[in-house]
This record gives C-alpha cells, sequence and structure tokens, in this order.
C-alpha cells in the first residue's frame, strides 16, 4: 500500500520522537539533508547515517530516555512539501519537565524525506534544561 506524503511525514515525526529510529530509517533518503536549528551553529547533515546517528545521540543528551512527547498543532503537506507546528513535552536528563514549541519542514521525494529543517525555541530549551540549584 501507497502512504501519502502526510502519512510518511506524520509517522516520521511520531517514530522520530518516539525513537522508533527502524521506522525513521526506510523513510529517509539516502541523501537526505537535515538542517539544525540556528543556535547550533552547525553546517547541515548529510546523509542517512549522519542524520540517524544524530537522531539517536541528540535526545540524549538532553531528556530522560522514552519521555518525549509530540502534541501537534497544525500539519500542513502540498506538493513534495510538508510542515507541523508543534509543542514537544519531556523529561529533562535532571528530572524536570520541559515544554516547547517545535516548528518542522520537510522536501519529500518518492515516499522519502530529502530535505527536514527543525526550528525550536533556543532560549526556552537551555532555561529548561539548566540543572536546578537544589540538586546534587
Amino acid at each position: 500500500m501507497n502512504q501519502t506524503d502526510r502519512d510518511v511525514f506524520e509517522n516520521f515525526l511520531f517514530d522520530m520522537t518516539g525513537g522508533r529510529l527502524e521506522r525513521v530509517a526506510p523513510v529517509l533518503d539516502d541523501a537526505v539533508v537535515w538542517h539544525l536549528p540556528p543556535f547550533a551553529k552547525q553546517s547541515p547533515l548529510h546523509g542517512r547515517d549522519a542524520v540517524l546517528r544524530f537522531l539517536e545521540e541528540a535526545p540524549k543528551a538532553f531528556y530522560e530516555p522514552g519521555s518525549i512527547r509530540l502534541e501537534p498543532i497544525s500539519f500542513a503537506v502540498e506538493d513534495g512539501f510538508a510542515s507541523c507546528l508543534a509543542t514537544l513535552r519531556a523529561t529533562t536528563r535532571h528530572g524536570q519537565p520541559y515544554e516547547n514549541r517545535y516548528g518542522f519542514f520537510a522536501r519529500l521525494r518518492d515516499g522519502r524525506l530529502v530535505e527536514v529543517w527543525e526550528l525550536l525555541d533556543s532560549v526556552r530549551l537551555f532555561e529548561q534544561m539548566e540543572k536546578p540549584a537544589d540538586a546534587n
């Protein structure tokens, strides 16, 4: 059964935030480009292996495993372009609640993601990632 671009993008987002990278890998183009949020001050990631490595390692630096929940506010998919505005909730690696607004944008071709942009409020991210003063 062929999935629509909306199905591919929506499933990708939930599988990505749910840590199900075995389900993410098949929908990433071999030459996928991932644009990191501007605060990262890094060049885009190129290729499926680099993106999968990032998707495996990055959440571990910020969140408790299995705590990430994506709550979409708006989806739009048309002519190979997709966007999602969402609230991401999780528990930080310090055990604190985390909530932030994220924007994911993608370009799809033949049922695969060929380019992804990830945007978020970086000030809000770092404020919530600080270790509480009373923590050991």
